[in-house]
């Protein structure tokens, strides 16, 4: 139980430190391991917008819509990542894209995913 609230002070500590720097217009990198995303947000013009890109393990940089969920989810659950690290985040092997995936049903007769 106090593991769990310290990890939950962290996740926080962790969170107000991506938010702060984003508020505070500077360039960050940070990432959510769990979803295998890395993102960077690059402020925009005085009075502008910053503009946010996204790396997969593995797939090549693309810009992400600032309302997305994978921004959200990255900075809550997220932690900050140094430049080289979201520069070589592309290169990083995963099998989460190639898994193969099956549909199967329960004994209720409901489909489910399963990870093969």
């Amino acid at each position: 139980m106090i593991a769990d609230s310290i990890k939950r002070i962290l996740r926080r500590i962790r969170s107000d430190k991506i938010l702060n720097k984003i508020d505070a217009g500077n360039l960050v990198y940070f990432e959510n391991p769990l979803e295998e995303i890395a993102l960077k947000y690059i402020p925009g013009a005085p009075g502008r917008p910053g503009k946010y890109y996204a790396k997969h393990y593995g797939r090549n940089e693309y810009e992400i819509d600032s309302d997305s969920s994978s921004i959200l989810m990255a900075v809550m659950e997220g932690k900050q990542i140094s430049r080289t690290r979201y520069d070589n985040y592309h290169l990083i092997l995963s099998n989460y894209w190639s898994r193969n995936l099956e549909n199967s049903r329960n004994k209720q007769g409901y489909r489910y995913l399963v990870n093969g």
